[in-house]
């Protein structure tokens, strides 16, 4: 399969696809869809901070200089993010597999692997933009403190859709990995099941987990 092919074949039949990479890894073709998706996510970033206005200050720093600093460990904090979590994940997903007896290699097989799996996150980067642009801008003053701030997210039907949205773009993504574990370490299915469910659940915690308690805290 070539380049194309195998996006499409990581949508319509992941298990052959999965298993054409696992034959024949291109880790440059792995790194052009994490590289599209850490492109994505910056943009996403960056239109998501202008639909906020700062107003007010803490500690003498003015809301305008807060918000730029915001801005800048914002993009920075989504670039990191997104290129360490790619051999963090991979790493972990080996791990794990190694348990079940797997005879995967790190790199290059897994790295295009899981780089691959990263197609349904540039999906959802997109409709991230589009539902970002829908959102009225909001105002927050500084001086009401951060845990004020973040309640408001769940009083917007927006947001809540983008956090649905969000969500179904991982089942998607855990769905992709499982063949990915299943044919790049060669396990069996429910193995393989087993360590993505792993992987999935601590996903889950990592991004709902901190929203989930402001909720509770803020109730």
């Amino acid at each position: 399969m070539n380049f194309t092919e195998r996006i499409a074949g990581m949508i319509t039949k992941p298990d052959d696809a999965t298993k054409d990479i696992a034959g024949d890894p291109r880790i440059e073709e792995g790194l052009m869809i994490v590289g599209i998706y850490v492109i994505l996510t910056v943009l996403a970033t960056y239109l998501s901070f202008t639909r906020i206005k700062y107003t007010g200050s803490i500690q003498g720093i003015d809301a305008s200089t807060l918000a730029t600093f915001t801005l800048i460990a914002g993009i920075g904090g989504a670039i990191v993010i997104s290129l360490i979590g790619w051999p963090i994940i991979t790493g972990a997903a080996h791990l794990l597999s190694m348990f079940f007896g797997a005879e995967g290699k790190f790199y290059p097989n897994m790295m295009t692997l899981i780089g691959y799996t990263a197609i349904p996150l540039i999906v959802i980067s997109v409709f991230s933009m589009i539902l970002t642009l829908l959102t009225p801008v909001t105002v927050i003053d500084m001086t009401t403190g951060a845990q004020a701030a973040t309640s408001g997210i769940f009083s917007s039907p927006i947001q809540i859709l983008g956090m649905v949205i969000t969500l179904l773009g991982s089942i998607w993504t855990a769905y992709m990995m499982l063949y990915a574990v299943k044919n790049g370490e060669k396990l069996a299915i429910k193995n393989a099941l087993i360590v993505v469910g792993v992987l999935f659940i601590l996903n889950l915690l990592l991004t709902y987990g901190a929203l989930v308690l402001t909720l509770f805290t803020a109730g």
